[in-house]
């Protein structure tokens, strides 16, 4: 079934409607946050210690609130919006902090009051403002150990993303469909440009936009042979809404999807950009210029960055232009954002009000690591967190973890639709047949938009380089970035390629997952004190669980707490907002849930295991 041409029609009418009749309630809130605190009550943001990672205020500021180009709903639409079966605003700050967002007080950068991650963009043309997620959102996290609230940039959040966006979701049916909560929602909007037949208008585009959005929540749902509860706190199948956002939603048939079943905690975010190749799975390499472009245009298309791949008019492909390529993607700004990230440093351990760290057992530990763990980790001196380095690639079979996660990457697969025939690299590669693994038309996409706006997306890939010369061919810029695009994709080829498992030979015991070939990435450990939960998918609370026998590990523990546990280093687990289960009620390990494997440093004694825990407070 082919769904209606959603994005453009809404995009356009909610322009027209906000963009005219709402201009001035928009003016008023962001000329005016105070006043929107007063009128709104959305309850204080906490005050919260910073630590020393290599940004000053602006730095830190910026990376929070700049927008990245996602477009959820019009901003004074999301201001305004009552929480389903109440009156309370969804944006006030006990509910943000319910979903583990993190709440932050009115300011220049940030008029509505809006959590960490949560930014406003007006669009150019017209004017209309857009509420949106960027990388923040995902990328930080707040740890509380006594009275302290500590903010760590670039780690982990506890966030419920799915929960956010059912019951965003809820919120806007409810409003579209109860008078009463209408009318009060209407009001705030409009303002003084009320009138019934603006509110009447107002409504038409609310079930609009709240039927896209339903839309949305429905291709990303669950198998229903799956927890309800199985995604939650602390991570999320941002690969497969990335894949959906190309294959459901960019070739407009919403049954060509993949259902989001191989959740992970979401990565920290320094040393990404020093690293040579990125994502768990080490899928994709971090080429000069546009491998961190592609990297974050892929990750925005994932959270709302409206991606289209439309056949291209006739008299365009006379040209060689068989596709137009549009999204909201803003490619400047994730020029700045990679910038500020290749500028964050790991979070240390000694500059918080944390327990000290028992020197003389961290000593010990350090050799324990040397001999257990670093062939995978390595160790980076703070110095030279700034320095490239090669990430140990680890094969899924020996590291024995959940292989949901790489199995699912390579082995989603989705109809080509318009694009069959097409090269799957735009300029570059083999055709496509009727069907492809699903992530290559996502990526296809990227390129796409790339190759259609060169002069930008060279400017924006060289904002975080420092060479800047070194990266400019004696081209034009539309070849140097299509030398660098192709670069890129066969990097991607050649990582693939590596993974892929080899050719069956007769004797090789079938199994349900071949899993020859793919691996999973290993990162330094600096700061990893501040990351948890542990593995790619979360399932493990702490540092301690995980130096325990994998079958001896908690196979059920809370998730969602704050609180921090400086012993096993990790989050409490007596106390939470959901409980993870790594079993079905019938005692198997759920798929996805597995949290055997890293058996490294599992056969030290007690003692031991609490040495290289001190140890690693101090990466």
């Amino acid at each position: 079934m082919k769904t209606k041409p959603i994005v453009a029609g809404i995009l356009a009418g909610a322009t027209a409607l906000v963009g005219c009749s709402s201009f001035w309630a928009e003016k008023a809130i962001t000329s005016s946050p105070s006043q929107l605190a007063i009128i709104s009550d959305v309850g204080d943001a906490p005050q919260r210690m910073m630590l020393d990672q290599n940004w000053d205020d602006k730095t830190r500021m910026d990376f929070w609130f700049t927008p990245q180009g996602a477009r959820i709903l019009p901003y004074t639409w999301f201001v305004w919006l009552e929480q389903k079966d109440k009156q309370t605003l969804f944006r006030s700050a006990e509910h943000m902090e319910s979903l583990r967002y993190l709440p932050m007080a009115e300011s220049s950068a940030n008029p509505g009051g809006l959590p960490i991650g949560f930014t406003k963009e007006v669009d150019k043309d017209s004017r209309t403002a857009w509420m949106g997620l960027n990388c923040a959102a995902c990328h930080t996290n707040q740890i509380d150990y006594g009275d302290k609230k500590i903010l760590v940039d670039g780690a982990p959040t506890l966030a419920n993303f799915v929960g956010f966006f059912s019951e965003l979701v809820g919120a806007l049916n409810q409003t579209y469909e109860d008078d009463a909560k209408f009318d009060r929602f209407a009001r705030n909007v409009l303002q003084d440009d009320y009138s019934q037949s603006k509110a009447k208008a107002l409504r038409k585009q609310l079930g609009e936009i709240s039927f896209a959005l339903s839309e949305r929540e429905n291709v990303n749902r669950l198998p229903t042979n799956y927890p309800q509860d199985f995604t939650s706190y602390a991570r999320l199948d941002a690969f497969t809404n990335i894949q959906n956002a190309g294959t459901a939603f960019a070739l407009d048939d919403v049954t060509n999807r993949n259902a989001p079943i191989a959740p992970v905690s979401y990565p920290f975010l320094w040393g990404t950009h020093q690293s040579d190749v990125v994502q768990w799975n080490a899928s994709a390499p971090n080429t000069p210029v546009v491998g961190p472009l592609v990297r974050n245009i892929g990750e925005v298309v994932g959270v709302f960055g409206h991606l289209q791949i439309k056949k291209a008019p006739w008299w365009q492909r006379l040209f060689g232009h068989d596709f137009r390529y549009r999204s909201t993607v803003d490619m400047i700004n994730l020029g700045h954002l990679e910038a500020w990230v290749k500028d964050l440093r790991s979070p240390q351990w000694l500059d918080t009000p944390l327990p000290p760290i028992n020197m003389a057992q961290a000593a010990k530990g350090e050799v324990l690591f040397n001999t257990h763990c670093q062939q995978c980790h390595q160790v980076i001196p703070r110095a030279r967190e700034g320095e490239k380095y090669t990430a140990v690639k680890t094969p899924v079979r020996e590291i024995g973890t959940d292989p949901d996660m790489a199995w699912y990457a390579d082995n989603h697969m989705a109809k080509t639709l318009i694009l069959e025939g097409s090269k799957e690299g735009v300029l570059f590669g083999s055709p496509f047949g009727a069907e492809a693994p699903a992530i290559k038309i996502p990526v296809n996409g990227v390129v796409g938009l790339v190759l259609h706006d060169p002069l930008t997306a060279l400017k924006a890939g060289l904002i975080p380089m420092e060479d800047k010369e070194k990266h400019l061919s004696g081209g034009s810029n539309a070849e140097t970035i299509k030398s660098y695009v192709q670069q890129h994709l066969a990097e991607r080829e050649a990582i693939a390629a590596d993974n892929a498992p080899p050719p069956k030979d007769g004797t090789e015991q079938f199994i349900e997952k071949d899993l020859q070939g793919l691996v999973y990435k290993a990162r330094p450990l600096n700061g990893i004190w501040a990351t948890a939960p542990y593995l790619h998918n979360g399932s493990v609370p702490n540092l301690w669980e995980l130096l325990q026998k994998p079958e001896n590990r908690v196979a059920s523990f809370w998730v969602g707490s704050r609180k921090f546990d400086p012993v096993n280093v990790g989050f409490v687990t007596t106390e939470g907002l959901n409980e993870f289960q790594v079993l079905t009620p019938a005692g198997a390990i759920q798929a996805g849930n597995s949290n055997r494997g890293h058996e490294a440093g599992t056969d030290l004694s007690d003692d031991e295991k609490r040495q290289l825990i001190e140890y690693m407070k101090m990466l």
